[in-house]
């Protein structure tokens, strides 16, 4: 049984979040949507005040990099952590991920780097992934010889999944572990409809999905493993973590994905929380996020021992 945390968290989410998705006629602009989320992040989202944020200029986005004001335990290795911050390819909420992602860096004592790629519908596939790819190129060049964490949470899961295509067919340094959050990862749509449609999730909607898939595409092919990553090969992948609710649309993505690497003959670890949310580790309130943010931890320690 979940929490009551989350049973609270499930209704504001119905009444407040998801109606912004689905209001017939009256849709907002997609545009409009960012600015308004950008607005509530900043204003009810205080940046962490012990992690500082620089900024490196790529071809077409910018590489963030943070780390600690004052870490009383400097970094155990030189690992770093590869961070890909999701928003459906068409928002972000900087200050919201900046305090989850500086939680991983302040409990795994490793410095983060989180590629700002361009977002649609003004700039949709493969303006993403190119970015993500180029940041991760320029990380690899700063620090050769650094051990390198991949994660993701939702579309920046799918990001996470298709870089991982992308650095295996390039042959570049392949992270030691990757840990994605309710990765969106069948952009193809070729899941279980029935399944999906009697999912009662209270973020998103098919229509919202639809129309964030739309914006992304713009048009494009999605069966290509950059679009939807599950059309990938996914031998010879490092250990995974993954995590997803049981309440939500994407919930076969993550399913899908573990059979995928299991048969594949890799190591996978999932973790399907009952009756929780897209991304719910992010929500620090969820006892459950709590007991998720301890298994990241251990995942991190476990995979930077040797270095």
């Amino acid at each position: 049984m979940s929490s009551w945390q989350a049973s609270v968290l499930n209704m504001i989410l119905s009444y407040v979040a998801k109606p912004s998705f689905s209001r017939g006629r009256s849709k907002l602009p997609i545009a409009e949507i960012r600015n308004r989320m950008l607005r509530l992040d900043q204003r009810w989202q205080p940046w962490p005040e012990d992690v500082n944020s620089d900024r490196i200029d790529l071809s077409e986005s910018y590489l963030l990099k943070y780390h600690m004001k004052h870490d009383k335990q400097p970094s155990r290795s030189h690992a770093k952590l590869f961070y890909i911050r999701g928003g459906g390819f068409c928002f972000k909420t900087p200050n919201s991920h900046a305090k989850f992602i500086g939680d991983i860096m302040r409990n795994c004592h490793i410095d983060a780097y989180i590629p700002d790629y361009r977002l649609a519908p003004e700039h949709p596939f493969p303006a993403a992934i190119n970015d993500v790819l180029e940041a991760y190129q320029k990380m690899v060049e700063l620090h050769p010889d650094s051990p390198i964490i991949l994660m993701g949470d939702s579309a920046g899961g799918n990001l996470a999944a298709a870089l991982l295509q992308d650095i295996k067919q390039l042959q570049l340094p392949m992270p030691k572990g990757c840990v994605l959050f309710s990765p969106a990862l069948d952009v193809a749509l070729l899941g279980d409809a029935e399944k999906t449609l009697k999912v009662d999730d209270p973020l998103f909607t098919i229509e919202s999905l639809l129309r964030l898939r739309g914006a992304y595409l713009n048009g494009q092919n999605p069966m290509t493993p950059r679009i939807s990553p599950l059309q990938g090969d996914w031998t010879n992948m490092p250990p995974m973590l993954v995590f997803a609710g049981t309440r939500e649309l994407m919930l076969q993505d993550s399913e899908t994905l573990t059979g995928k690497i299991e048969r594949a003959g890799g190591k996978v670890e999932a973790w399907f929380g009952k009756d929780m949310p897209h991304v719910y580790p992010l929500f620090e309130m969820l006892p459950e996020a709590k007991q998720a943010r301890k298994e990241i931890y251990y995942f991190v320690h476990s995979l930077l021992m040797e270095f």
